[in-house]
């Protein structure tokens, strides 16, 4: 039996993103002393920025109603505020110009993809799932723009056929963009996990992670924490790696999933959605439906999948924009970002979601999460389960 002093070592998460204030929560809410270190604030990508009364979010993002996220969320009791994106109005970009929705394209796409089951699908890319499904022309170029849509990804080739399944289909079941931004999850997990008694520290950045199992020792910048159990949800694999005291046990991860994005505040309301389907292209407005813009005003996102460089991007997303109908006289503030992180790792159709690492290190009682770990789950729901997960496992460890 381990001494009284070795009992009473808190578990220590390094990094308070969604995936650490995840395992934060759930190591405290299953009686476990917690300690969330934090190199920066609290949040990650899930931080919004307040800009002259409007709320930017890090890029468009939008929460399924039925993905594996929200499950999590809700056993940890958090809940969420949100609106419907604006679909009804929904136009799609072709040859530079927005046209209407392609109606009968969408019902043959549909169809596939309601017939398909991801499983069947393992090994296969999402170009090849398209071009055995029977869809043609438009209604091809149609799916792969869902791909895109759902999952971030440009590259169909690379992007493995059931994740791209599944994210449709979980998409199709209802999607909210959340009143406020993403600190909305961000205030609530950080609020569960203080309740429960987890101290989370922030501008505490992690250093090393030294010891042994039962006794892990947590430098950062300023002291050491000696922990029975550690939760790395720092971000990168190659951070995370860095910090295991063993050799990571996994195989070299995919490429990062990046996007350039352009937010624009209007000091009008815009209610659109135009999907690229020629072009990898995206805009929608966030506000109107959600609560994210002053009144009388609105957010637009707009995002190209897989960032080529700034000056490019940059005008072709001002092009973009231009060709829906904005006015530069009507923007009151815009953000730019050239080569935005998605997520850290993308899979291989060969690996799937199964090749991505477990949340089980090679370190007893050490465990990693993020939204590159585990496999269940895509972008911000990857990082809710594999911390869930991992701050199940830390713990019992304690």
């Amino acid at each position: 039996m381990r001494a009284a002093a070795e009992r009473d070592r808190p578990v220590v998460v390094a990094g308070a993103g969604l995936a650490g204030l995840a395992a934060g929560a759930t190591a405290a809410l299953a009686g476990a002393r917690v300690i969330i270190l934090e190199s920066g604030l609290a949040g990650g990508r899930a931080r919004t920025e307040q800009r002259d009364g409007f709320q930017f979010n890090e890029g468009p993002h939008a929460l399924y109603h039925e993905g594996p996220g929200m499950g999590v969320l809700s056993r940890l009791g958090v809940t969420t505020r949100g609106h419907t994106p604006p679909l009804r109005t929904a136009r799609v970009l072709m040859a530079g110009m927005p046209q209407p929705f392609p109606a009968a394209e969408y019902s043959q796409v549909l169809a596939q993809v309601a017939a398909a089951v991801p499983d069947e699908w393992a090994g296969a890319s999402t170009a090849e799932w398209i071009d055995s499904s029977g869809l043609q022309g438009d209604a091809a170029t149609l799916a792969a723009a869902l791909g895109r849509l759902t999952t971030y990804v440009a590259d169909m080739d690379r992007l493995p056929a059931s994740l791209a399944i599944t994210q449709i289909q979980t998409a199709l079941r209802g999607a909210s963009y959340l009143d406020g931004g993403w600190q909305q999850l961000v205030r609530g997990l950080a609020a569960i996990a203080s309740a429960a008694g987890a101290e989370i520290r922030q501008h505490a950045r992690v250093e090393q992670l030294a010891g042994r199992p039962g006794a892990w020792e947590v430098h950062t910048t300023s002291e050491e924490i000696r922990a029975a159990a550690v939760v790395i949800a720092v971000g990168r694999p190659t951070e995370a790696a860095r910090l295991l005291p063993a050799g990571p046990g996994w195989e070299s991860a995919g490429p990062p999933v990046i996007a350039a994005c352009l937010d624009i505040g209007l000091r009008r309301p815009d209610a659109r959605f135009v999907l690229g389907i020629d072009q990898p292209l995206y805009m929608s407005s966030h506000a109107p439906p959600g609560d994210l813009a002053p009144a009388g005003c609105s957010l637009v996102h707009l995002m190209r999948y897989g960032a080529t460089g700034p000056a490019a991007d940059r005008d072709e997303l001002w092009a973009f924009a231009t060709a829906t109908g904005i006015r530069r006289d009507e923007v009151i503030v815009h953000r730019f970002s050239p080569r935005m992180t998605v997520a850290h790792h993308l899979p291989s159709p060969r690996q799937g979601l199964t090749g991505r690492p477990p949340v089980v290190s090679d370190s007893p009682g050490v465990f990693i999460a993020g939204d590159w770990v585990g496999s269940e789950g895509w972008l911000a729901d990857c990082s809710l389960t594999s911390g869930e997960r991992a701050g199940l496992l830390a713990a019992r460890v304690n």
